[in-house]
């Protein structure tokens, strides 16, 4: 398959170098920036373009991996009928891609990508399409690149894109902070690797209530008044800790705070 890639970062590396791998042409990359392009082409033995006027129309995929804010303006200024164009975004609707093509969906990678990755895997890849046929291929493409693959309309990804937010995005926030905390404190946050492995092991096959530990879980007002006065010269974690331990609390019928 012929391939015109629209974005040069993390996204479009992996994906690049990944379909590439599979036996796929990449023909063009583009970027805005002419040397992001060209360090991305010549990586993927492509064009770089930096014009969206120059882009060659003889691609069978066009793959929109850009920022989310710059989808609307990048597809606003296509126009690809009857080509398979998909965007990677998961919060962003597959209808902004409605007046360049018929045929037009999504891939979203359901994972934080770094361009220094050599694959997705483990990865959960999020599908939709404009028609069944559409999906089809789109699912076809993303089995390539894992076999966790499931579909998934506007409303149902914008679910998904926030709740990866939360299990992602916001526990890492709470171990970059658990991570200044042990700088601060002289503590090797090492020693703490094996706890958070063994939480995320669990709940693969528990629901994470039943896995659910610590003073607030007990409904341990002692435990819990020890660590917030540890945690006053930290009013940032201490503003958290108290937020979790409340939901946390009152999950399993405790008030505490």
């Amino acid at each position: 398959m012929q391939v015109t890639i629209l974005g040069s970062g993390n996204v479009s590396t992996v994906l690049g170098r990944l379909l590439v791998q599979n036996g796929h042409t990449i023909v063009q990359v583009f970027s805005r920036q002419a040397d992001h392009a060209k360090e991305l082409a010549a990586m993927l033995n492509a064009e770089a373009v930096t014009d969206l006027k120059k882009i060659n129309r003889g691609a069978d995929l066009y793959l929109l991996a850009v920022t989310d804010d710059a989808l609307p303006a990048v597809a606003g200024q296509l126009s690809l009928p009857g080509k398979l164009v998909i965007h990677t975004a998961g919060s962003v609707s597959k209808e902004i891609l409605n007046k360049l093509t018929d045929r037009y969906g999504v891939l979203w990678p359901m994972k934080m990508i770094r361009k220094s990755m050599p694959t997705l895997e483990p990865v959960s890849i999020v599908v939709d399409g404009s028609s069944e046929a559409v999906i089809g291929e789109i699912e076809k493409l993303a089995y390539a690149f894992s076999y966790m693959v499931t579909r998934a309309d506007d409303a149902q990804r914008i679910k998904m894109h926030m709740l990866a937010a939360i299990t992602a995005n916001f526990s890492n926030h709470l171990y970059h902070l658990a991570a200044d905390y042990c700088a601060e404190e002289q503590i090797d946050f090492r020693f703490f690797y094996s706890i958070i492995e063994e939480t995320a092991q669990a709940i693969q096959n528990q629901h994470p209530k039943d896995v659910q530990a610590g003073p607030a879980f007990r409904g341990d007002r002692q435990t819990v008044e020890k660590h917030l006065q540890l945690l006053t010269p930290y009013p940032g974690i201490e503003k958290i800790y108290r937020a979790m331990t409340e939901g946390i609390g009152a999950g399993f019928g405790h008030k505490l705070l």
